[in-house]
């Protein structure tokens, strides 16, 4: 902790000395913020090119600060802050043009901050568009619902980049 204390001082420091280099600095500072944030044991901080998870959630950004790999987790599921999406994984499926429909025995996960919390998507689907050696990408779209309350939730422009080799 002392140390994360002191590398936060430096680039405090350093991005006050001049303005050249603030622009920079300022980007590094929040990409370490980013990288701290995202440490979850057994996560792997997202990286753009790399592994990554967006999606647009009711209608707003999402974007995963760290994901867990589907090796360990029999699923992929991406993570930002207290919030999830955790999708259904089999690595038989994870080729090109393969399409799973969401249903009741291969649904999704969905983790909010708000006050349902845990959503179920039932309604949607993932395609895989992407295969390049060990990475994996695909989009996805879903309607989560409430078991609680008559609420869904839309999830759009679900895209994601796993690694099929794990870290």
């Amino acid at each position: 902790m002392k140390k994360l204390s002191f590398m936060l001082l430096v680039i405090f420091f350093v991005s006050s000395c001049g303005n050249s280099k603030e622009d920079k600095t300022v980007s590094d500072a929040k990409e370490l913020m980013s990288g701290i944030e995202a440490m979850k044991p057994g996560t792997i901080p997202t990286k753009n090119g790399e592994w990554t998870m967006t999606a647009k959630v009711n209608g707003k950004d999402w974007e995963a600060s760290s994901m867990m790999s589907p090796e360990t987790a029999g699923r992929i599921i991406g993570y930002y802050k207290e919030e999830s999406i955790s999708l259904p994984y089999d690595k038989r499926e994870m080729v090109l043009g393969y399409k799973n429909t969401f249903s009741e025995h291969n649904a999704v996960d969905l983790f909010t901050s708000d006050d349902v919390g845990l959503w179920g998507g039932l309604k949607g689907e993932m395609e895989i568009t992407k295969v390049n050696g060990d990475w994996v990408e695909g989009k996805f779209y879903v309607t989560g619902t409430s078991s609680d309350t008559n609420k869904t939730l839309e999830v759009t422009d679900g895209f994601f980049r796993i690694s099929m080799a794990g870290k």
